[in-house]
């Protein structure tokens, strides 16, 4: 029976996630509830689950709108394959015909794997052939590669000090005004949005960090360690990451100061303050600057590739 996800209990689906995907993707049901029923861009007329006559789940998708009503970078007129998974390919290709049908009548003219706003997947991930093969033969239009790196902080060594006359520290409520101009100023999308609702979220500023100059802020760091209760971006593995992990991004310096040096000592304190407050195995996750994270020690751990169906 394929139905919507009212009255299914969350745990059942999350079993069925976890059956699906490999160790490093493996999810609790804190962080998925996050992710999925507990946003306000959860589309719940397309997620649908299929069960079993015993009420166990075979497969589920779900469906988030987009967020262009928080930023720019979307198209509205898509919608985002938040996750998926199943126990045969037929039992996906199902679900995924009814969930076309709704959206095409609704319509809608594209649907994007992963990048939603509260995602999991930048991109479908390579090192699940099943899912892969399944949105190949959907008619998925693959793109461009994006990875997640990691490295264990435990040794980490700040190679490169701060700039004379800049200041790296936690950012406070009074820091705000400062932040959000910065944000407008240089980017005034989905960063500026999904730091904001975390500082929101979590209730402190703290683990916001700013690059000051001349009492202004030029650059900034959102670092997430295990006290966090609203992990996003790579912070969404952190079972894998086991129990000290650490994550890093977003990351971003003004434009006048690119060039300088001020992003690469930027990042260098950033995972410096990180190794301090006890952080072993950390993530940055969804880049393509292998080479300049990689000077830090970081290496690939997953990669992904976006994904499109225009309907």
């Amino acid at each position: 029976m394929t139905r919507d996800w009212r009255g299914i209990p969350l745990e059942k689906i999350v079993e069925r996630w976890n059956a699906f995907y490999p160790a490093r993707y493996q999810t609790d049901l804190e962080l998925f509830s996050l992710n999925t029923v507990d946003s306000p861009l959860m589309d719940w007329g397309v997620s649908l689950v299929k069960l079993d006559d015993d009420g166990g789940v075979l497969g589920f998708v779900c469906f988030k709108k987009p967020a262009t009503r928080y930023f720019k970078v979307n198209d509205p007129d898509s919608v985002h394959l938040n996750s998926i998974a199943f126990s045969s390919p037929s039992i996906a290709i199902d679900l995924l015909s009814e969930a076309k049908k709704i959206l095409r009548e609704r319509g809608v003219t594209r649907i994007v794997f992963g990048t939603d706003s509260k995602h999991f997947f930048p991109g479908v991930p390579l090192d699940v052939p099943a899912l892969n093969d399944l949105l190949m033969v959907e008619g998925f239009e693959f793109g461009g590669e994006q990875v997640d790196l990691e490295r264990d902080l435990s040794s980490y060594e700040l190679p490169k000090a701060l700039p004379e006359g800049v200041e790296f520290r936690p950012l406070t409520p009074g820091d705000h005004d400062s932040l959000v101009a910065f944000f407008d100023d240089e980017f005034p999308g989905r960063w500026k949005y999904d730091v904001l609702w975390k500082v929101e979220k979590e209730g402190r500023y703290d683990f916001v960090y700013g690059l000051i100059h001349e009492r202004r802020v030029r650059g900034f760091a959102l670092l997430q360690d295990a006290t966090h209760k609203f992990p996003i971006g790579g912070a969404v593995w952190r079972g894998d990451l086991g129990e000290k992990w650490g994550s890093l991004g977003p990351i971003g310096v003004s434009q006048k100061t690119r060039g300088q040096g001020w992003g690469g000592a930027l990042l260098g304190a950033a995972l410096q303050h990180l190794s301090k407050s006890g952080a072993k195995q950390s993530i940055i996750d969804w880049t393509t600057l292998v080479e300049f994270y990689g000077k830090h020690g970081f290496e690939p751990t997953r990669t992904y590739r976006s994904a499109k169906l225009d309907l």
